[in-house]
């Protein structure tokens, strides 16, 4: 009997090393798995889906914006309105414009139209309430608003584009 323990003893320590080198071998074995679709996902994940298509056209936007030329920009000086809360209060506003300069325009021809833009500019602003202008929700439309104001007065053929460059307001 004791030699049939002994036989028992070392054949129990075999059978372990050969479970744990399978399972060595099926961990590697799915981390390759594992990795390989990860890698083949990523590579043809978005063209599969589409996603392909929409970087193309995000691309191709980009490349229009790079085309597209920014002209000279023409900074004017403060304009200040006293505008009324609807309290009655009155309220001071600092609103600094910049226009860039159409292609083809020639910056003296801009500048003799300017005051123009100003008066435009200045008659908006003094036109709103003071809570109107300064409600984060309307910022949009008053700084459509005041550009296309100022765009007509000037003419559109002259300017390329309005930017609001400071706009304080107490």
């Amino acid at each position: 009997m004791e030699a049939e323990d002994s036989e028992e003893s070392v054949a129990e320590p075999k059978a372990p090393k050969k479970s744990r080198l399978g399972l060595v071998l099926a961990i590697v074995v799915i981390t390759v798995l594992v990795t390989g679709a990860a890698v083949a996902g990523t590579v043809f994940g978005p063209a599969l889906f589409g996603h392909s298509k929409k970087g193309e056209q995000a691309a191709e936007k980009d490349k229009a914006k790079d085309k597209e030329k920014i002209g000279e920009s023409v900074e004017l000086s403060p304009i200040m309105v006293d505008a009324r809360a609807d309290d009655g209060n009155l309220h001071h506003l600092k609103v600094v414009l910049a226009v860039e300069v159409a292609e083809g325009t020639p910056k003296d021809e801009l500048m003799r139209y300017l005051p123009r833009g100003r008066e435009a500019a200045v008659g908006y602003l003094r036109s709103q309430t003071f809570d109107h202008l300064v409600d984060p929700t309307h910022y949009t439309d008053v700084r459509t608003e005041l550009s296309k104001t100022f765009s007509e007065a000037i003419g559109h053929e002259r300017i390329s584009r309005v930017l609001v460059t400071d706009f304080v307001a107490q």
